[in-house]
């Protein structure tokens, strides 16, 4: 069944001229666009950084100075 809040929606959407048709859908357009997450850098590319990046040593060194920023802050805070 179709809702009745859509067929209202089409009923006024058609009842628009050309102009105001037009300016609709470039508003809804640039609502989507502003909804899209944008990626902050490309992934790697290059096999040999991306299997550097995944071997276990890297993996263990981020964690290792995540702790250590923490740890930093926290005797920051209570000095």
């Amino acid at each position: 069944m179709v809702n009745p809040a859509n067929q209202n929606i089409v009923g006024e959407f058609n009842k628009l001229n050309e102009i105001e048709t037009r300016d609709v859908i470039t508003y809804i357009s640039r609502l989507i666009s502003a909804r899209l997450p944008t990626p902050k850098e490309p992934p790697p590319n290059d096999d040999l950084i991306l299997s550097l990046s995944n071997a276990y040593e890297n993996k263990r060194a981020r964690q290792v100075f995540e702790w250590e920023k923490i740890r930093r802050q926290n005797a920051q805070r209570t000095a």
